[in-house]
């Protein structure tokens, strides 16, 4: 039976009112989660999510509407068996396609996203905010598909949620989470205090009963794979900016307390308070992913041979970090 993060929610806890439109009643009764103990990945699990193949996307597509959410380019498109996908275009392709595999494959929820390209979006030409990536015939060179209407997950409005304020601060899956948002250089850490509109926080609800009613999410992935810092020194897709952080990405271990090199838009509540024991939870769901499955992962997600490599050999040092820090309490330079 998988292990469950669950506490109980009460209707004021998130601000949720009478159940409307745009907003979803949480009952008393509602069971939270935040994680819960992944399965084996499969080959197809990295090529196509977890998910699997079946709800991959197949062309041709066309146009619904534009999703002016956030500040990439995105689209709405309904692909030929009539599911809705959310087509992202630009430099965070790559990132959020492996990203999400990644996260997903640790224990987090996050919505299945699958790398389309070279394709062709039909009723494209009154959707002026995409020109840059997409021509006028509607054909594009690479996106990030981004399934919407899944039968597993219901994205709840006005479901955002603060890091610096939620019921699992303190556990080691929120720990491991924070992990996760440093592993993957993820800076774009914006959260309920930066209005609903704007949040990478998010809260999902699974129409099976059977399952937890409510799955606290960190879902935007997009600005993952360069270098963290200030405004002017982070980017994303950028391997040899991921490269040349990775050997600072642990600093220090003081006391029981880990000490990173990370600097994103929330800094202190990423990388405060996370201890070796946090690791040591984290590290054996870390060594069940593969050399070969990260580079699987970021084959499917397009990345080069050489993109690959580089990325992949720089994720797995700083997987390596975290495990010699689990295993001895430590940390060396030489552990990079």
């Amino acid at each position: 039976m998988k292990r469950l993060l669950v506490c109980m929610l009460a209707a004021s806890a998130l601000g949720f009112g009478q159940q409307s439109a745009d907003r979803v009643a949480v009952r008393q009764e509602d069971r939270v989660v935040l994680w819960s103990a992944p399965r084996a990945m499969t080959p197809q699990d990295w090529t196509c999510t977890l998910a699997g193949c079946a709800d991959a996307p197949v062309p041709p597509f066309r146009a619904v509407k534009s999703d002016a959410q956030g500040t990439t380019p995105k689209i709405l498109v309904r692909d030929a068996r009539g599911r809705t996908f959310d087509a992202k275009f630009g430099s965070k392709v790559i990132p959020e396609c492996f990203s999400s595999r990644f996260v997903a494959a640790l224990g987090y929820t996050v919505e299945p996203s699958y790398y389309v390209g070279p394709g062709t979006i039909r009723g494209i030409e009154s959707f002026h905010g995409i020109k840059a990536y997409v021509e006028p015939n509607g054909s594009f060179l690479r996106a990030r598909f981004q399934l919407r209407d899944s039968r597993e997950l219901a994205f709840v409005k006005n479901g955002a949620w603060s890091l610096a304020d939620n019921r699992f601060r303190g556990t080691p899956e929120f720990a491991g989470l924070r992990v996760v948002l440093m592993l993957l250089s993820n800076w774009d850490t914006k959260d309920a205090r930066d209005g609903q509109q704007e949040s990478n926080t998010g809260t999902f609800r699974s129409p099976d009963r059977g399952h937890p009613e409510l799955i606290y999410s960190f879902f935007d992935w997009g600005s993952t794979l360069g270098r963290w810092g200030g405004f002017m020194d982070r980017t994303r897709s950028d391997c040899s900016g991921f490269s040349l952080e990775t050997p600072d990405f642990i600093k220090g271990v003081r006391g029981n307390v880990v000490e990173w090199g990370y600097i994103g838009k929330r800094t202190r509540d990423v990388t405060e308070n996370i201890t070796v024991d946090d690791l040591r939870w984290l590290a054996p769901f870390l060594e069940r992913i593969t050399p070969a499955e990260i580079r699987s992962g970021l084959k499917a997600s397009s990345a080069t041979d050489r993109q690959t490599a580089c990325w992949a050999g720089a994720l797995e040092n700083r997987i390596r970090q975290i495990e010699a820090v689990a295993r001895t309490g430590r940390y060396w330079a030489s552990s990079r």
